[in-house]
């Protein structure tokens, strides 16, 4: 979609401000943060409740908070299942922060549930700047690249299924972007190279 890639191409560096919706059980997030970490930086310190850890290459992160004593969460997660599913090997990611400090709820409830996609415990939140902040509550996601870029957030489950469902056109429009980025890095520096060798020709 074109706002996908109009957002991708701002390389916004500002946290983006979620509306929030389906607040009957919302339960407070993290505040939005000024930093732009990476998603290698943001998950450098973590742990997993699971053994499953995020996929290094992949164009597109959906960084999901959720709780288990939250009733949206809950309701949207077999359909997170099913796109992580889908999602597999195609370039995008789901990694769920989750919002339980008991261990054992949090474990019981991924179990249950199926989850098969990376946890980050809630013990290790303290140690993750999240691209794009979040704000609203549970469930919030944060749509990001490798590099931090923020492509779309939402809190809320209606919101935040809808923006899952449509990882593909992330997928692709990230892809893009870093198409016609790395292109631009390419003539730029054959731009400065021809220049470097023009002027110590004229030295000479």
């Amino acid at each position: 979609m074109k706002r996908h890639l109009m957002l991708f191409m701002a390389l916004m560096a500002a946290p983006v401000a979620f509306a929030d919706t389906d607040t009957a059980e919302d339960t407070p997030a993290t505040e939005a943060v000024s930093a732009t970490p990476t998603v290698a930086e943001m998950l450098a310190e973590v742990e997993y409740l699971t053994k499953v850890k995020p996929k290094k290459k992949v164009s597109v992160y959906y960084i999901l908070r959720s709780h288990s004593k939250c009733g949206f969460c809950r309701q949207i997660t077999p359909d997170l299942i099913a796109a992580y599913k889908a999602m597999k090997g195609k370039g995008a990611e789901i990694i769920l922060l989750s919002g339980d400090a008991d261990v054992a709820e949090a474990e019981k409830w991924a179990k249950e549930a199926g989850m098969t996609y990376p946890i980050v415990t809630n013990a290790t939140m303290s140690h993750v700047t999240v691209p794009g902040g979040g704000s609203g509550g549970y469930p919030n996601i944060s749509v990001v690249t490798a590099d931090g870029t923020v492509l779309d957030g939402a809190s809320g489950a209606s919101k935040c299924k809808e923006l899952v469902a449509d990882w593909k056109s992330f997928v692709k429009d990230a892809k893009k972007a870093e198409k016609t980025k790395k292109a631009a890095a390419k003539k730029a520096a054959k731009a400065k190279k021809k220049a470097a060798a023009e002027e110590l020709a004229e030295e000479e």
